[in-house]
């Protein structure tokens, strides 16, 4: 599956063995070879698709006896052609089939590398790509002893003070990743391309212990029949409807050992977030407020007897609406509530002179517009059907600010409630010489940055108010070559560590976001790479960092260490499986996250695919 960034971590440890040359077969790939299970049932598919000059790996993981038994179908060919859909591949017409060479070279092995310009010389005056697809001893041969889960904390959680707590009152760092796509395509991203047991279970061995999942209203109150294309890889998905494949997510994620963590992030199904997307409010004009409240009490009552998810966002980045055309099928008009609203920015105080926006208010100005009113009424009918759950309310302006907490608190059950706040880059300007210059005046610039947040949301931990769970930050694939972005890296990282939870362990958070293939939506361009996700994607491999040109693939991977003084350095040079740190240089090109030891390293590496 080239969604499993946990090649990287065994992929490496195969660098010194060596590169196979590998012949090129002469004839289109032979018909796709069925992959029964056990009693004739439908299985999962691994799939992956690489272009040269990137490199990719097969890995049957699902146990310690796994291993590769059949490679169905292979085929080096133009990428602009034929099929790649998992099992449903139509060969290119410039190509050749490669099955029996990759075959020869990885049957019998648990991690197969391979070179897709190996191949090159099947179609060499096009842009080619190499194509596998291949079946694991797990999938239908006898039961293999798999490794044990890691195990959930005793449920349920609760707020204590500015941290989260289990059952027996230990804290629960919360480490945690946002999965997204279902608030797009009624779906996750992935599914298409690796089996849903594999992508949790590496998602667990990647440290995380909860996962952010996004839904639209769309999606759960109409319930579409999903799209074959959008689960080739878990065949018994096929023809389900979008929450019969939540309930598959959420109990498959907690078979791994993973909480779940349901977030409201669009109404209508699309790319999130903008003023023009019609979901900067709780209510739009197709989808009522009462809709919205229903919507989450059915939600609720269908997981009351699902501990593993554990809380719930319930308005992703409150932001403003503004009247115009966001796409062919989502349009806003808020002309009345801007009337009521007297016409100018209810937060701050500015005319819209150009649009016509509104903005949500904590507690004041018309009801209608007022979100904490709105957030405790939903909050307290989701506690009505299942008061187990953690309940997130997000600061203002796409999450940021929290201020009004200080004074007028959302009332609901303090051990339901966990306040939410987001952080990127672009939330404020970290050019040279400016007051967040770390490179000039790093004290400074982390003083005056601390300062800032805690004024934001971080006085609520310091002061012991409630949880803030910091349900989205991240990076771009290529952040070290934006100041900007490197620059506001090493601050944040730096009060997620030593700001208002030091002495408990460091921040509760969840990173923006999972896979690196976009799903769709406005403005976004389906199969093309999701600049922000951990996980590999298909076709779309992350360029070598100009650090490490690409003559240098094979070489073993050199890595740094983020950690704050006094913290544990991994090893420098080639990671080895099983062995010290369990994250390091399993993630891609960057974002190395070893959150349960409070410990951010940044790999360097070739990119591979699983």
């Amino acid at each position: 599956m080239a969604l499993l960034a946990w090649a990287w971590l065994l992929a490496l440890a195969l660098l010194g063995e060596g590169e196979a040359t590998l012949a090129v077969g002469k004839k289109a790939s032979d018909p796709p070879v069925d992959n029964p299970g056990r009693g004739g049932e439908a299985r999962a598919l691994h799939c992956c698709r690489a272009p040269a000059p990137h490199s990719l790996a097969l890995a049957c993981d699902a146990a310690p006896g796994d291993k590769i038994v059949a490679v169905p179908y292979a085929v080096y060919g133009a990428a602009s052609e034929g099929s790649a859909a998992c099992g449903q591949e139509r060969d290119p017409q410039c190509g050749a089939s490669v099955r029996d060479a990759i075959a020869t070279e990885c049957v019998g092995k648990r991690v197969c590398a391979l070179k897709a310009e190996d191949f090159k010389n099947a179609c060499p005056d096009s842009e080619g790509e190499l194509r596998v697809r291949w079946v694991c001893r797990s999938d239908n041969g006898p039961p293999l002893d798999r490794l044990p889960a890691p195990s959930l904390p005793p449920f349920p959680l609760r707020a204590n003070g500015s941290i989260i707590v289990d059952a027996k009152g230990q804290r629960v760092k919360m480490v945690g990743v946002t999965w997204g796509g279902f608030h797009i395509k009624g779906v996750p991203g992935g599914l298409d391309e690796a089996p849903i047991e594999q992508i949790a279970r590496v998602t667990r061995e990647l440290g995380f212990n909860v996962v952010r999942f996004t839904f639209s209203a769309q999606d759960v109150i109409e319930n579409p029949i999903v799209e074959e294309a959008r689960v080739l890889a878990n065949p018994r998905l096929k023809n389900k409807r979008a929450l019969e494949i939540l309930d598959e997510v959420i109990s498959t994620l907690a078979e791994a050992g993973l909480m779940v963590w349901l977030d409201f992030h669009m109404f209508d199904s699309d790319w999130c977030c903008s003023s023009q997307d019609c979901s900067g409010l709780w209510f739009n004009e197709r989808y009522s407020f009462e809709t919205y409240v229903s919507m989450w009490r059915s939600l609720a009552r269908r997981y009351a007897d699902t501990p593993a998810l554990v809380g719930v966002g319930l308005k992703n980045e409150p932001r403003p609406v503004c009247t115009g055309k966001h796409s062919d099928l989502i349009s806003c008009n808020v002309s009345d509530l801007y009337e009521l609203a007297g016409g100018r920015s209810l937060i701050f105080g500015e005319n819209e002179e150009e649009e016509e926006c509104v903005w949500p208010a904590w507690g004041s100005g018309p009801e209608v517009l007022q979100y904490r009113p709105a957030m405790e009424r939903v909050g307290g009918e989701i506690l009505a059907e299942n008061n187990n759950l953690l309940i997130g309310v997000s600061g203002l302006v796409y999450s940021q600010y929290l201020t009004e907490v200080a004074f007028d608190p959302v009332k609901l059950p303090k051990q339901n409630l966990v306040y939410e706040a987001h952080e990127y880059s672009w939330y404020r300007n970290y050019a040279a010489k400016g007051v967040f210059d770390v490179d000039h005046d790093p004290e400074g610039a982390w003083q005056r940055l601390s300062e800032l947040l805690d004024n934001n949301w971080g006085y609520i931990l310091r002061n012991g108010i409630a949880p803030v769970f910091v349900s989205e930050w991240g990076m771009s694939h290529s952040w070290e070559e934006h100041d900007n972005e490197s620059r506001w890296f090493r601050l944040f990282r730096r009060y997620m560590h030593e700001g208002p939870l030091a002495e408990q362990g460091g921040l509760d958070w969840a990173y923006w976001q999972l896979t690196s293939v976009q799903i769709g939506g406005t403005k976004r361009s389906e199969g093309a790479e999701e600049n922000f996700g951990i996980l590999t994607g298909v076709g779309r491999p992350q360029p070598l960092t100009p650090t490490s040109p690409r003559s240098e693939a094979w070489a073993p991977a050199e890595a740094r260490c983020l950690s704050e003084p006094g913290r544990a350095q991994p090893p420098q040079g080639r990671a080895q499986a099983g062995q010290g740190f369990p994250m390091y240089a399993r993630l891609r090109q960057g974002e190395a996250l070893q959150g349960m030891h409070g410990v951010f390293c940044i790999a360097r590496a070739p990119h591979w695919h699983v």
